[in-house]
């Protein structure tokens, strides 16, 4: 049998154990986070009431587009995937959107992020789609907005400042959100 003499090193042993794993996790986790700081998550810049942060995407032919070359014009800006069943569904409403003489103004922007040339022509071909497809496939341009979740529109006045965001699916071409769309850009 033990005495508590005996015991004593084992208790010192179990301590620093276990002081020393919580020391080596403590470490790990501000290192972790300063490399985050570090540039591994962007400063998210698209804010409501700020300045939409301008960028340059090919489309599907191959032209270099900004969103400055919009200036003048109030942008919907719209991030999307074909993977995603909501973006798959909302490309219909944004098409009609774009093709609708209601809204004044309006240049609907849809920026694909992750994917390639090939996968998007593809969807966009099955779709009839005529609107205005940017490629963001390095994912950029998602990363300067602070895109994380899919669908989410940005609509932009004619100052390039950002004047309303929305995350999910959304019938853009229904006549609550043609009226809303005016009233938030002054039409």
């Amino acid at each position: 049998m033990l005495n508590m003499a005996d015991r004593m090193p084992a208790k010192k042993l179990l301590l620093f154990v276990v002081a020393s794993g919580l020391l080596v996790l403590l470490v790990a986790s501000l290192w972790h986070v300063s490399s985050w700081r570090g540039g591994a998550l962007p400063e998210t810049r698209a804010m409501v009431d700020g300045p939409a942060p301008d960028f340059l995407l090919p489309d599907l032919y191959g032209r270099q587009r900004s969103l400055s070359q919009f200036r003048g014009h109030n942008v919907l800006l719209v991030f999307w995937a074909s993977w995603s069943p909501p973006c798959r569904a909302e490309m219909a409403s944004l098409q009609r959107l774009h093709d609708n003489s209601a809204v004044q103004n309006l240049k609907v922007i849809a920026v694909n992020v992750g994917e390639t040339k090939g996968q998007v022509a593809s969807f966009v071909d099955r779709q009839q789609l005529s609107l205005p497809i940017l490629l963001d496939a390095g994912n950029d341009v998602q990363q300067l907005y602070g895109v994380n979740q899919l669908p989410l529109a940005f609509l932009v006045d004619r100052q390039g400042r950002i004047i309303a965001r929305h995350l999910g699916l959304r019938d853009w071409n229904s006549s609550d959100v043609i009226t809303e769309l005016n009233l938030l850009s002054g039409e």
